[in-house]
């Protein structure tokens, strides 16, 4: 018997392009046929991240919108967002893993829009860190969020679509519910049973007329990065997880993710994994399940150890470190700040300042873990003092005490500070810490032995070398103003100052933030005592506060809330309110630094400046340590703990752009014309 192969070749690749093509051409004709103007979506965590994403894309396509969360401010940051858009929304604070909340919680989308057309189950966290780290607890968490939150969503909305014949249900799982994953054990657990949920339900639903597609993202670049649940190393975790998360040859944007599960959704599709890569990684799993474990058990090797902070949990935020956020997280953190993962007010202060820990949008709430407990030096540690009266200072839109009204032992404190850092103002790190006279004295007196000395004295010295020799390559000032020959050596007498003192309190700030994680911050050994130039210790520096800018003109006014909004902080520091005394070249300077602020060599000189501080802080001696008991301990309200360490994380992310903003003000001073007044 021939047989023609070569025919037979060409009618199998006829046969299999045909199905190709009816299946490309049915799914195109089902998406188009479904128009999702003036249908109903309820969103599970649409309040950020991913859910916000796909909610604007839903809004966009005419879709009434009903999302829920448990943050009520986060989420009426985001019903305000897609209301600007033109859409008709309905945001609702709910704890999805509470079948009661639910049950109440789609009545009333019920009553605001009628029946639901499409659930999308999108609420979720991640859980990272070796199995040794993980508690009954943590596993118990997991599946409460992504298994019985989408079950109890379902089973509220199952009916009236049973009724109707019609409907579609989304779940977004993840790839970790296709392919596990080492140090994420809880979470891959959690998701393969939603992942299973979701799957055996379109086996049943189809029936009735509902379609469900089970979505298995891989990294998303959402931002989401700060409200990852950390264990065991928790620096280190966090930053293998956050760069993977943000490299783009492994990692997708939740524009595309978001675009791709709505069209799954319109079209009824059974599955939509994403990006290719994962998909990719699914099949071969599926395929080669023994030989994928082997490799994944070589990359399990490499991730950190069960030690560091053992079996407790912190937050992504509280787990930073010199390799992220770094230049490898750029398109993580700039997603962040799209996202209301970084929560901004319109005034441009954050809207986190409030430390109520939180399971907003599925976060699961951490617990504290405690830090390496120390003996006090010299500092009653036992028994909380009575705290003095605290003037809160009227000109800030953040708590800060008023040092003219200080008591005695913060005035003398203010002044030793001061004088240690050869400085001449108070800086707003201090003052906010003022707030707790004890806990301020107890930070500054495990600081000061490494602040007097030369090695710490250098270290901030050469960062502020290496910012102006860098600056100096890139930065070409945009504007020209007059200035006479008086007021250029007044402001450079200010810049001066900043530059020199800021390196100074980012190291603190380092070296503080890590110590209340649980570390002891330095080595030691011996050091020569410092006797470096204090040549900035002269006259305070005149400041003008965020109320008295008012009485200078409504476009500084203006310019102050410009610099929270752009910096994200709730406060103007020191080096602004500064330089506010001359506004024609302060206005125009902030006004071109904003522009340059976007430049990637910026935003590197940024990163540069932190891992240089990280460094000089790893370098202190004597080393620094506070035990977070020990804080807690001098604190009247315990969670007050929390609000000191959101502070101390809020002046160590704001003194990376002060640093690199004050180099920029000094070249574009010194490229200005001086003009002879008469």
């Amino acid at each position: 018997m021939n047989i023609n192969y070569q025919n037979l070749l060409i009618l199998t690749a006829g046969i299999i392009g045909t199905l190709l093509s009816s299946l490309l051409l049915d799914g195109w004709w089902r998406e188009r046929t479904y128009d999702l103007n003036g249908k109903t979506v309820l969103m599970t965590g649409g309040s950020r991240g991913l859910g916000l994403v796909m909610a604007r894309q839903l809004i966009e396509a005419g879709a009434r919108l009903a999302i829920c969360a448990r943050d009520t401010t986060e989420l009426e940051r985001a019903r305000v967002e897609l209301e600007q858009r033109g859409g008709e929304v309905l945001a609702l604070p709910c704890d999805v893993t509470d079948q009661t909340q639910v049950e109440q919680m789609v009545q009333q989308v019920r009553d605001r829009f009628g029946a639901i057309d499409i659930l999308i189950n999108n609420a979720g966290t991640d859980i990272v860190g070796p199995m040794e780290t993980m508690t009954m607890e943590d596993y118990d968490d997991a599946m409460k969020l992504h298994f019985w939150a989408p079950l109890y969503t379902t089973y509220a909305v199952l009916p009236e679509m049973r009724q109707r014949q019609h409907g579609r249900i989304v779940n977004i799982s993840s790839i970790g519910g296709k392919v596990v994953s080492p140090h994420m054990v809880a979470y891959c657990a959690s998701k393969f049973a939603l992942t299973g949920l979701s799957e055996a339900m379109r086996t049943e639903l189809a029936k009735d007329g509902i379609a469900v597609t089970t979505v298995c993202p891989g990294f998303i670049r959402t931002g989401v990065v700060d409200h990852v649940i950390v264990k065991g190393q928790h620096r280190k975790e966090f930053a293998w997880f956050s760069i993977s998360d943000s490299l783009p040859l492994i990692s997708t944007s939740a524009e595309n993710v978001a675009r791709q599960t709505i069209a799954s959704a319109r079209r009824g599709d059974a599955e939509l994994i994403v990006p290719l890569p994962f998909w990719i990684s699914a099949k071969f799993y599926a395929l080669f399940p023994g030989l994928f474990s082997n490799l994944l058990s070589l990359v399990n090797r490499l991730l950190p150890g069960a030690d560091g902070t053992g079996k407790e949990r912190a937050f992504g935020k509280d787990s930073h470190s010199f390799l992220s956020p770094s230049w490898l997280t750029y398109l993580s953190n700039r997603a962040a700040r799209r996202n209301n993962e970084i929560a901004m007010d319109a005034d441009g202060s954050r809207a986190d300042q409030s430390v109520e820990t939180e399971r907003a949008n599925g976060q699961i709430e951490p617990q504290q873990f405690s830090a390496t407990e120390t003996e006090s030096k010299g500092v009653a540690a036992q028994t909380p003092s009575p705290e003095p009266a605290i003037v809160e200072d009227e000109q800030s839109a953040f708590p800060l005490i008023e040092p003219s009204q200080a008591p005695p032992e913060i005035q003398a404190c203010f002044s030793d500070i001061q004088t240690t850092l050869g400085i001449p103002w108070i800086p707003a790190n201090w003052r906010a810490y003022a707030m707790y006279p004890s806990v301020m004295q107890l930070f500054w007196e495990r600081l000061k032995g490494a602040m007097q000395t030369e090695s710490f004295l250098e270290d901030a010295i050469a960062i502020t070398e290496r910012v102006y020799r860098d600056t100096n390559d890139w930065y070409q000032p945009g504007y020209q103003i007059d200035v006479d020959e008086a007021q250029r050596h007044q402001i450079q007498r200010v810049l001066n100052a900043f530059t020199f003192g800021n390196p100074q309190l980012l190291i603190q700030q380092i070296a503080l933030s890590r110590t209340l994680a649980g570390e002891v911050v330095g080595q030691e050994g011996n050091t020569a005592v410092r006797h470096g130039p204090n040549a900035y210790r002269h006259t305070e520096i005149q400041l003008i506060g965020e109320q008295s800018v008012r009485e200078i003109s409504k476009e500084m006014q203006q310019v102050y809330r410009d610099i929270k909004q752009t910096l994200g902080v709730p406060i103007v520091n020191s080096d602004y309110q500064a330089l506010a005394r001359w506004p024609a070249f302060f206005l125009a300077a902030w006004e071109d630094i904003k522009l340059w602020r976007e430049r990637p060599e910026y935003q590197l000189l940024k990163q540069d400046i932190v891992q240089k501080a990280e460094h000089a802080a790893s370098r202190l001696c004597p080393p620094v340590a506070i035990g977070e008991r020990e804080v807690r301990d001098l604190l009247d309200n315990p969670e007050d703990f929390e609000r000191i360490q959101q502070t101390v994380q809020m002046f160590k992310d704001v003194l990376p752009e002060l640093i690199v903003q004050d180099a920029l003000f000094h070249m574009g001073l010194a490229n200005l014309q001086p003009v002879t007044t008469l």
